[in-house]
């Protein structure tokens, strides 16, 4: 692949695959697109891995009704699996340093999230207990209104559609949003904008003093929907000196299909836009068989995204900071 950073996936569901199919081994083939042993023959070094517990208070046929519970038993199984045979393989990341050992060591770094801060309820000594037990990471929203702020997406029902405000709830940030952001800034904690409606968005752009992520976004110029990011938030974002992740996986509901043209154009639009040190990738990958995206079918066709780019005329400094780099980069300004 001839990419001298870590590659990192800033977005793929590990974790939640896991635990999916019954606790299998980490280190083991988990069924779906992603796994360490499919990010091993790709060459992916580290993958942030947020765990994906909606509360059934938000709608949709997922919630659950205890989310902090659940998350708990997450993050219990992942250090009972580092202790074991898997340790050997895997290695929680809360630190640039500990991606970077991985790294020399031939073994795949986790980074703990959370894709939308349901199981919070909005505490922030809960947000400094998941982050003592190694979590680094959070998505304010990810479906209807929490206690922080309104995603891009709700439940009507059993079915999804896009938020509408004039019938949704307002979409700025809640007090307790802005505050836990400020403490994420203050714990060194990676501040997730994805999936946030524009108005908290921007809210979370004038609160935060730390470069922002977007973990898996596409650009709305290519797109034409609320799900995806307009100039003015791409922009917004690489003025904190954040970075944005296309993703080769549509956020739904929309009629785009999963491929890898799709990330390579969004990755090309931004970096025109806005520098290609502000891009990188995230796949969003879970357990989509039955829709692989064409060109990059799982975890270890990542170098299909290298040829890609270089197909399309990136340099390799551009390369290696949007195969990794700049999340590298990131992180290491916020969590050390």
């Amino acid at each position: 692949m001839s990419v001298t950073s870590p590659v990192i996936d800033a977005h793929g569901h590990t974790f939640d695959l896991a635990i999916k199919a019954q606790h299998l081994p980490l280190h083991g083939e988990l069924g779906g697109l992603t796994a360490a042993p499919l990010l091993r023959a790709g060459g992916v070094t580290a993958q942030l891995s947020p765990f994906w517990v909606p509360d059934r208070a938000s709608g949709g046929p997922h919630g659950s009704t205890q989310p902090l519970y659940d998350v708990l038993r997450i993050v219990d199984y992942l250090h009972q699996e580092l202790q074991g045979e898997a340790g050997d393989h895997v290695v929680l990341a809360t630190t640039a340093g500990d991606i970077k050992a991985a790294q020399n060591q031939a073994q795949v770094a986790f980074i703990m999230g959370l894709e939308g801060g349901d199981s919070l309820s909005g505490d922030l000594a809960v947000l400094r207990t998941l982050h003592r037990l190694g979590v680094r990471h959070l998505g304010l929203v990810h479906e209807g209104r929490n206690a922080f702020g309104t995603a891009t997406q709700v439940w009507e029902g059993p079915k999804m559609r896009l938020y509408d405000p004039a019938k949704d709830p307002d979409g700025r940030l809640t007090q307790a949003g802005k505050d836990v952001i400020r403490e994420m800034n203050r714990l060194g904690m990676l501040v997730d904008v994805t999936h946030l409606v524009e108005a908290g968005f921007r809210d979370a752009l004038d609160t935060t003093r730390a470069p922002v992520i977007v973990t898996h976004g596409n650009a709305r110029a290519l797109r034409a929907t609320v799900r995806y990011l307009s100039d003015e938030q791409i922009r917004g974002v690489a003025a904190t000196g954040g970075v944005i992740c296309p993703s080769p996986m549509p956020l739904g509901p929309g009629a785009e299909t999963a491929n890898l043209a799709m990330l390579l154009d969004h990755i090309d639009y931004m970096v025109t836009l806005v520098g290609a040190q502000h891009v990188g990738f995230g796949t969003d990958f879970l357990d989509q068989n039955e829709a692989r995206p064409e060109g990059i079918g799982d975890g270890s066709e990542t170098p299909r995204i290298v040829a890609g780019l270089r197909e399309r005329g990136h340099d390799d400094s551009a390369i290696d900071g949007i195969m990794g780099g700049n999340f590298l980069r990131l992180f290491e300004e916020v969590a050390g």
